[in-house]
């Protein structure tokens, strides 16, 4: 019999020799028309974990979901989102995934596509926190590329409301930081980090980071 993990191993497999495009790797498998042998991929994946799971498919897509941000926080970016995409194959409501794919898309560049993602999930799962840091960081990154006033306004704000419930996010912080440094405003960017030097999770910030914006502007 199988267990969870060893069933996800084998189902992984499974779709990755049946998805020759790697599909897996597009938020939503693209939205793209299947082949018969992809679909049959996929009766074949959601008849095992019906069996496994009774049928509850919102159960195991949260676990799926879980899976998929154990595997990223890991930095195999691939493999998660082919989880992702499974826990939105199984529940197509599942703000995690949405997340997941999002965060997925921001690591790739494709800011744009990460934003509409984070917005379709911020209903479902606006009410974590890290979520809320994630979402703010991506906006902070593309309003600087972008040089967008409203989107950077947006970004600001989101740090500003995280910061109000969880002013020890140390991550929070630092993006806060780091998008004050995109556009220049390294004194502030200093601020945002002298607040996130004195948190528990200090350790997290990036030396990169601080060493970058040592050369802009001396410690003050």
């Amino acid at each position: 019999m199988y267990t969870l993990r060893s069933l996800l191993v084998v189902l992984g497999l499974l779709v990755s020799t049946a998805f020759a495009q790697d599909i897996y790797l597009l938020p939503k498998y693209g939205k793209e028309l299947k082949t018969n042998l992809q679909k049959t991929a996929d009766e074949k994946f959601l008849a095992s974990i019906d069996a496994y799971y009774k049928g509850d498919r919102k159960k195991a897509a949260e676990d799926v979901a879980a899976r998929g941000w154990q595997i990223l926080r890991k930095g195999n970016a691939p493999e998660a989102m082919r989880r992702f995409n499974q826990a939105w194959l199984l529940d197509n409501s599942n703000g995690s995934a949405i997340w997941g794919m999002a965060a997925f898309q921001a690591g790739s560049g494709k800011l744009n596509d990460a934003l509409a993602l984070f917005a379709e999930a911020d209903p479902i799962v606006g009410g974590d926190i890290d979520f809320s840091a994630d979402y703010a960081k991506t906006l902070g990154i593309a309003g600087a590329q972008s040089k967008n006033e409203f989107v950077l306004n947006d970004a600001f704000k989101r740090f500003a409301r995280v910061y109000e419930k969880a002013p020890q996010h140390t991550l929070n912080l630092q993006n806060w930081a780091i998008t004050l440094f995109y556009i220049g405003n390294f004194s502030e960017a200093w601020k945002k980090v002298k607040l996130a030097e004195v948190t528990p999770r200090h350790d997290e910030l990036d030396p990169k980071f601080l060493a970058a914006l040592q050369t802009k502007m001396p410690r003050p």
